[in-house]
C-alpha cells in the first residue's frame, strides 16, 4: 500500500470517528434536553411554593402588627351594673364592642335593667356568657322605678333629661366615663377625651396632668382638679428593656426621634438600669415629668 494510500486510509478513519462523535454528542443533548422538559413542572411546583411562603410570612407580619396595634381588650371579670357601666367597662367585662354599643342604645331609648336575667334580652348574650357575668351583675333597685331612666348617658345638653351632678372625689385612673360625668364640667365629650388621654398616658400620676387633656379649658381644669385623687400604683409602666420603637413612641412624652435614640442606646448597653443613662435623649424637664412611667425591668 502506497503512502498515499495510507494517508487517504487514515483521513476516512478520522471522518468516520468524527461523524460517530457527533452523533453520539447529540444524543445526549437530546437527553438532557428531554430531562430538563422532564423536571420542569417540579421545578415549577417549587418556585410556586416559594412564592406562597412569601406570601404567608408577609400576611404573618401584617397580623402581628394589627394584634399589636389594636391589642384584644384584657377580659377582667368584676362587679358592674348593666344600668350605668360605659362601654369601656362592658367590654372588660367581656362584652362584644357592638353588644356594649347595643346596650348603651338600649338605656339611651329610656329602658332599665331592673333584674339581672332581663340582660338575656340583650342581642348576643348567650347562656354561657350570661352564665359567667351573673355573679357579677349588681342593679341599682332603689332607683330603676323612676322615670325617665336615671342611668341613661346624658350630658349637659341632652333635652327632657335632668343630668344628676354632684360634688365629690373621684380616683382619676380608675373612674369611667359614667362616674366623670356625674362631676360639673364634664359631659360625654370631655369625659371621653380624659379617659382617651389617660389611657395614652398609661395612667395619671398627679392631678394637674388634666392641664394637658387635648382640648380641656384650662379654666375648666381648674375647677375639676379639687375632684380627683390618684393612684399610682395602677400606672400601666413603659418597660425599657423591652419595647420597640413603635412601642416608645406611642407615649405623648416620647417623641419618634426620642424613641429610636433609646432603642439605638439600648442596643449597645445591652440593658439600661436607671433614668440617668438616658440624660443624653431627654431634658431635664422631659426626664421629670417621664420618669414615673420607665420600669428598667430585665
Amino acid at each position: 500500500m502506497s503512502k498515499q494510500q495510507w494517508i487517504g486510509l487514515v483521513i476516512v478513519l478520522l471522518m468516520v470517528a468524527a461523524v460517530e462523535l457527533c452523533v453520539r454528542y447529540t444524543h445526549r443533548s437530546q437527553q438532557s434536553s428531554a430531562e430538563l422538559l422532564t423536571f420542569q413542572p417540579e421545578r415549577e411546583q417549587a418556585f410556586l411554593l416559594y412564592l406562597d411562603s412569601l406570601d404567608a410570612a408577609a400576611e404573618a407580619a401584617r397580623r402581628a402588627e394589627y394584634a399589636a396595634r389594636y391589642p384584644k381588650p384584657v377580659i377582667r371579670l368584676q362587679p358592674f351594673d348593666p344600668n350605668t357601666a360605659d362601654s369601656t367597662l362592658l367590654v372588660t367585662v367581656g362584652f362584644k364592642p357592638w353588644m356594649a354599643h347595643n346596650l348603651i342604645r338600649y338605656r339611651n331609648a329610656g329602658k332599665v335593667f331592673r333584674r339581672p336575667d332581663e340582660l338575656r334580652r340583650l342581642y348576643g348574650m348567650n347562656d354561657s356568657l350570661y352564665s359567667t357575668l351573673a355573679p357579677f351583675i349588681r342593679i341599682d333597685t332603689t332607683r330603676t322605678d323612676s322615670q325617665p331612666n336615671p342611668y341613661r348617658a346624658v350630658t349637659d345638653s341632652t333635652p327632657g333629661v335632668i343630668a344628676v351632678k354632684r360634688d365629690t372625689i373621684l380616683e382619676l385612673n380608675s373612674a369611667d366615663t359614667a362616674e366623670l360625668m356625674l362631676l360639673r364640667g364634664i359631659g360625654r365629650y370631655t369625659a371621653t377625651r380624659i379617659i382617651r388621654y389617660r389611657q395614652a398616658l398609661g395612667g395619671f400620676y398627679s392631678v394637674r396632668q388634666l392641664y394637658e387633656v387635648p382640648e380641656l379649658p384650662a379654666q375648666r381644669a381648674d375647677s375639676l382638679l379639687p375632684h380627683f385623687v390618684v393612684d399610682t400604683s395602677l400606672i400601666t409602666p413603659v418597660l425599657v428593656n423591652r419595647s420597640s420603637v413603635k412601642q416608645l413612641q406611642r407615649h405623648p412624652y416620647i417623641s419618634y426621634p426620642q424613641a429610636q435614640q433609646l432603642y439605638d442606646l439600648r442596643r449597645r448597653k445591652l440593658r439600661l438600669s436607671s433614668v440617668d443613662e438616658l440624660s443624653a435623649i431627654f431634658t431635664p424637664d422631659e426626664l421629670h415629668r417621664l420618669t414615673p412611667y420607665l420600669r428598667f425591668d430585665p
